[in-house]
């Protein structure tokens, strides 16, 4: 299981995980900008920073500060215009009530909260599908998790609004699972010897995880700081948008990551910078177990990356195992196959044989006559079996070495061993010949006399038709030294 789930390149200086690198831990990590289908001709600045008042400011507080800008910026057309907007809007308490709950869709012409409150109607049929309903016009597209089934898929972090949308049929959910998201699997790779392969054993693996911050536990804050409400989505954890003349949608909030609050700049970790989680070097043993292959691969659970939002699981470390080749054994499955190369004096009279097994080397006694290719079969001297129990056995192979030199000593004895079976062969044609030749004058003198050659059973396989020798020319005649040819 090419490695993704990496985050590397994207993280920020000194090993932090920036806030925008969070992204669906199914997928490789990449920093994308969060997709928003509102017109960016629609959308209005934020009045509360418009007018530099907080947003429990008082109405008082308002009025103070729109006079007071009013008056540095009554030369420049624009910002006066943009400082009136917002100044209409705050001060008016049914206006302020709907930027605070729907956000800048309620600026927007074609706005009807009465619609957004009232749901999109023939829509809640779908709650016996996953008992969910929408909670204004097609707002809360998280719901989709609740009305088709969460599954238990992952949501991209960034609020990706088709992903929140058609996700849900492959077991999308909303930012309420974020508490549950599971981090990411890491991978890395180690190599074997053949030998550790089979027997097994430890290996010591580095990696870099993503995990929680220790200074501030994973919160991302300094020590007496507290979290403060987003001020994009006033703490609902979601952005209302309208498109198409009064269309309304809603959107996971990418400020705050649907979780209604953020971290103020000054109230930020110093270690993790307000992330939360930073990369760390560890040190894992890895347990390989006998009879693994090479490709395969070993998970380590919760040895993978702290999940980039929430509390949830950890990811997993998966080992792939590189297995190096052997010079000695072929291997096949849980059965082991060896190349024995004998003499060809031990092939005919038999004798021990040193062969190599995982545990050792043995001594196989081997019967006179061994043929080249004849194998012997060591039961349970293979490989155990990776599922299961038992092991494999191990085969080997006979090969008959033939001296390219020999002594004089050698090839007397060689030759005498020839001359002694040749003889014996001769002395059996002779005598067969002669009883040929006795019965020969019994038989029919139209049938032919049968004869085989005493070493044809030595050269001729059993299938191969025999070819009968050409006929050798007469000698001639040979005469005494000096005499002459009559006239």
């Amino acid at each position: 299981m090419p490695p993704h789930n990496y985050l590397q390149g994207h993280c920020a200086p000194s090993g932090l995980v920036s806030p925008s690198a969070r992204t669906d831990p199914s997928r490789p990590y990449h920093v994308g900008r969060c997709f928003h289908s509102t017109n960016p001709a629609l959308a209005s600045k934020n009045p509360y920073d418009t007018l530099g008042v907080k947003k429990d400011a008082s109405a008082a507080d308002i009025k103070k500060a729109y006079f007071s800008i009013q008056i540095q910026t009554k030369n420049a057309r624009e910002k006066f215009v943009e400082i009136q907007e917002a100044y209409d809007t705050l001060k008016d308490d049914k206006k302020r009530e709907a930027y605070d709950r729907y956000g800048a869709a309620s600026q927007q012409q074609g706005f009807d909260p009465n619609f957004a409150n009232a749901g999109f109607g023939g829509f809640g049929g779908f709650g016996g599908a996953g008992g969910g309903r929408f909670r204004g016009g097609f707002s809360g597209f998280q719901d989709f998790s609740e009305v088709f089934g969460s599954g238990g898929g992952r949501r991209s972090a960034q609020g990706d609004l088709f992903e929140q949308l058609f996700g849900a049929y492959a077991g999308g959910r909303g930012p309420k699972a974020s508490a549950n998201m599971r981090g990411s699997d890491i991978e890395t790779n180690v190599g074997v010897t053949f030998l550790e392969a089979c027997k097994g054993t430890t290996k010591t693996v580095n990696v870099q995880p993503v995990a929680n911050c220790g200074t501030c536990s994973g919160s991302g804050l300094k020590e007496g700081e507290k979290r403060s409400t987003c001020p994009s989505c006033g703490g609902s954890g979601e952005r209302t948008y309208v498109i198409n003349s009064g269309f309304q949608m809603s959107s996971t909030c990418d400020t705050c990551d649907g979780q209604g609050t953020t971290i103020p700049r000054n109230a930020q970790c110093g270690t993790c910078g307000g992330a939360g989680k930073v990369r760390v070097k560890k040190t894992i043993q890895v347990t390989i177990p006998a009879g693994i292959e090479d490709g395969m691969t070993v998970r380590v659970p919760n040895a993978g990356d702290a999940p980039i939002s929430g509390s949830g699981p950890f990811g997993d470390l998966l080992v792939r195992i590189n297995v190096s080749r052997s010079n000695t054994f072929q291997r096949q499955g849980s059965n082991l196959y060896y190349n024995a190369q004998i003499p060809f004096y031990t092939a005919l009279l038999g004798g021990r044989v040193r062969v190599p097994t995982l545990d050792g080397n043995v001594d196989v006694r081997i019967p006179g006559g061994t043929q080249p290719g004849e194998e012997m079969v060591l039961r349970g001297r293979g490989i155990s079996a990776l599922y299961g129990s038992g092991s494999g056995d191990l085969f080997v192979r006979f090969g008959v070495q033939v001296p390219r030199s020999l002594t004089r000593r050698q090839r007397e004895l060689i030759q005498q061993y020839a001359d002694e079976t040749e003889g014996k062969a001769s002395e059996a044609s002779s005598t067969s010949a002669k009883k040929t030749e006795d019965g020969s004058a019994s038989k029919p003198s139209g049938e032919a006399p049968f004869h085989k050659s005493p070493t044809a059973d030595n050269w001729l396989s059993r299938d191969t038709p025999s070819t009968p020798p050409a006929s050798e020319p007469e000698a001639e005649e040979k005469k005494p030294l000096g005499e002459k040819d009559s006239q």
